[in-house]
C-alpha cells in the first residue's frame, strides 16, 4: 500500500526554482579610531560613505553623536552610567540598544521602536571580544577586529537588504565597540 502512495506523493510535489534575492547587498565596512586608542572618536566607512561617531564631551561614554552623509543621530544611555540600556535617536528613528540580560555584555538586542525590525548582536564564542555576529531580518553581519585584540580597527562583512537605513547599520556596529570601551575603562567587567 505504501508503495502506491510514494509515486503519488512525488507526482504532487512541485519543485520551485530558487530565486536569488536581488534586494540584498554585500557590505564591506571599516571602523577605526581617528588616532590610536582615541576611544572618543571613530570613523565608519559604510556603503563607500563616511560617518563619524564621537562622544559629545571627552570621556563622556554616556553620550555619542553620529554624523555624516546627510545623517545625524545621538546614541545615549537611558540613565547616567546605565551601560545596559541605550537609545539611538534622530528625527526619523528611535532604536533601543540593550543587553539581552542585565550585564550580559556578550548578548545585545536592538529594536526599532517604530516598526517590528529587531536584531541580535553577540560574541561568536563566549568571551571572544574580537569576533561578533549580528543577525536581523534578511541579513547577517560578521564584525571582528582587523587583528587579534586590535580594538582600534574593526571590519564587518555581511548582507543587508538594500533598503536598510544607516541608523540600523550603525546600531548593529555599536555594541562591540562600546563593550570594548567600557571594559577598557573598567566601567564593566567581562
Amino acid at each position: 500500500m505504501t508503495l502506491l502512495f510514494i509515486p503519488l506523493l512525488l507526482w504532487n510535489c512541485e519543485l520551485e526554482p530558487v530565486q536569488p534575492n536581488t534586494d540584498i547587498t554585500t557590505e564591506d565596512i571599516k571602523l577605526s579610531t581617528t588616532f590610536t586608542e582615541d576611544w572618543d572618536d571613530w570613523e565608519f566607512e559604510i556603503d563607500d560613505l563616511s560617518y563619524e561617531l564621537e562622544t559629545r564631551f571627552t570621556n563622556d561614554w554616556d553620550s555619542w553623536e553620529v554624523s555624516g552623509d546627510e545623517f545625524e543621530a545621538r546614541i545615549e544611555t537611558n540613565f547616567s552610567e546605565d551601560w545596559d540600556h541605550w537609545t539611538l535617536k534622530n528625527d526619523e528613528f528611535s532604536l533601543r540598544i540593550r543587553t539581552s540580560f542585565n550585564e550580559d555584555w556578550e548578548n545585545w538586542r536592538i529594536d526599532d521602536l517604530n516598526s517590528d525590525w529587531n536584531a541580535t548582536v553577540r560574541t561568536s564564542y563566549s568571551e571572544n571580544w574580537d569576533d561578533w555576529d549580528a543577525n536581523f531580518d534578511d541579513g547577517h553581519l560578521d564584525i571582528r577586529t582587523s587583528f587579534s585584540e586590535d580594538y582600534d580597527r574593526w571590519d564587518a562583512y555581511g548582507n543587508f537588504p538594500s533598503n536598510t537605513p544607516v541608523a540600523f547599520k550603525i546600531a548593529l556596529l555599536f555594541p562591540p565597540i562600546i563593550t570594548h570601551i567600557m571594559m577598557r575603562h573598567e566601567l564593566i567587567e567581562p
